[in-house]
């Protein structure tokens, strides 16, 4: 048996829940980005240091749903996808002031975007090494859920 079938089996129920929770935000938020123009969900954003509360565990549970369903479920989202739905599971799960940043590079002559959550001094949803190469472009987040 796979390594990866065989944690999934010693899942609890609460990853479980995590999982089709995390999926179904997924799904949700692919709909919202292929619906509403992308300039339709730009927006100035700034969290306060004090907005920021909640469980770093739920947090880091929480991301590692949205990972494991982006990456084994139903379709493979692009980041923004991912990040919408992760801050989506955060607020539900009260876990506020975590916010999609954006960041952009020139790599081969290609410009790129890239997004992730920040909450707090964490990044969520994406390794902080693989975005420090970005450029965080300060001022633009992705709105709330509508």
């Amino acid at each position: 048996m796979p390594g990866r079938l065989r944690r999934a089996f010693g899942f609890g129920a609460r990853e479980w829940i995590d999982l089709a929770r995390a999926q179904l935000a997924l799904l949700r938020a692919q709909r919202r980005l292929r619906r509403e123009p992308i300039g339709a969900l730009a927006i100035r954003e700034v969290v306060a240091a004090d907005a920021v509360r909640g469980d770093p565990r739920r947090a880091r549970a929480l991301e590692h749903a949205v990972h494991r369903a982006a990456a084994y479920g139903l379709f493979r989202p692009y980041c923004l996808v991912r990040a919408m739905a992760l801050r989506e599971l955060l607020l539900a799960d009260g876990v506020t002031g975590a916010s999609i940043r954006i960041g952009v590079r020139r790599a081969d002559g290609a410009f790129q975007a890239h997004a992730w959550i920040r909450w707090g001094d964490t990044v969520l949803g994406d390794d902080p090494q693989a975005i420090a190469r970005f450029t965080e472009v300060d001022d633009l987040s992705v709105m709330r859920p509508a």
